[in-house]
Formats: structure tokens, C-alpha cells, sequence
């Protein structure tokens, strides 16, 4: 059997600097969304020698991401792992929709429940979306709702209580 001699790939291109290495452990540590701390410690690791699959097994990805981060550092440096923060849920509540709910709001006053039920009626094929969302959205145009209250009236003395 003849062995081959399969020498390891690079995939950054060439070992990252001492100035490279420090902005990436403190993107690692500092950063606000996870997976660019995630990116980072990806390409430490690959620095390191790592393989691949190590790098999977620890941060919990496949393979693909870590080629596509080694890619984009080839290509970009610092930028192509900061291309944009793509986790999250796709947004239910689009900014049409949301001026289509201001529009409501301001011709007559209704409940932030009844809005909610003329959009649905104007887009059929939205998801659903909460009615914290709404307030949210419409607060951010200077529209803000309170909720009514029901109140006992007050008749002088509260029960249990004596003059």
C-alpha cells in the first residue's frame, strides 16, 4: 500500500499577524452577537492549526460556515467575517405594514387588538405577529396607546373598613 503524502491546507492563506490575532480574541470576547464571537474563535482555531472538524465539534456548526469565514477573510479581512449579522428570526411585521397601521391609528382611535385585525384583513398572506411588536413599531413613529381600565367606582368607604 503506498501512502500519500497529503499535506495539510491552509485555508487562511497565510498565518494571521500578532496585530490579526489580538483584534480577533477581542472580537471573540467583546463582540454583541454571538456568531461573530463565533467567527472569530473559528479562525483563531484554524490559525492554530485545527482542523476542521475539531473547530465543527467545538463551536457547533458544519463545515460549510468555516470555509465560508476563512473565504471571507482571505478576500476581505476583518469585513468578510463582519458582512452582516444574519441570525434572528425573519421579521413579521415589515415597515409597510407598519405604516399601513399607523395610517389606522390616526384616522380613528381603536385598540392596538383592533389594528392588528384591520392589517390582517388588508394582508391576508402576513404571519401573525404579536401585539408588543405593533406598540413597538408604532411607538417608533410617536404614536404610543394606553390600555383602558376598568375601575370600581368609588362609594365612599372600602369593605372591611370602619369610620
Amino acid at each position: 500500500m503506498k501512502k500519500r503524502n497529503i499535506q495539510k491546507r491552509n485555508l487562511l492563506d497565510q498565518p494571521l499577524t500578532s496585530e490579526e490575532i489580538e483584534t480577533l480574541e477581542q472580537l471573540a470576547k467583546h463582540h454583541h452577537y454571538p456568531d461573530f464571537r463565533r467567527r472569530a474563535l473559528g479562525l483563531l482555531a484554524l490559525n492554530a492549526g485545527r482542523s476542521v472538524a475539531d473547530i465543527c465539534e467545538f463551536l457547533h456548526v458544519s463545515d460549510q460556515p468555516i470555509y465560508n469565514w476563512a473565504k471571507g477573510w482571505r478576500e476581505k479581512g476583518i469585513a468578510g467575517i463582519l458582512s452582516g449579522h444574519k441570525g434572528g428570526a425573519p421579521v413579521k411585521l415589515t415597515q409597510e405594514m407598519l405604516d399601513v397601521a399607523a395610517e389606522i391609528a390616526c384616522q380613528e382611535p381603536l385598540t392596538l387588538a383592533k389594528i392588528a385585525v384591520r392589517i390582517a384583513e388588508r394582508f391576508p398572506d402576513a404571519p401573525s405577529f404579536s401585539l408588543d411588536r405593533l406598540a413597538a413599531g408604532l411607538k417608533a413613529r410617536g404614536l404610543s396607546f394606553k390600555r383602558n381600565r376598568l375601575s370600581l367606582k368609588k362609594n365612599g368607604m372600602k369593605p372591611g373598613f370602619s369610620r
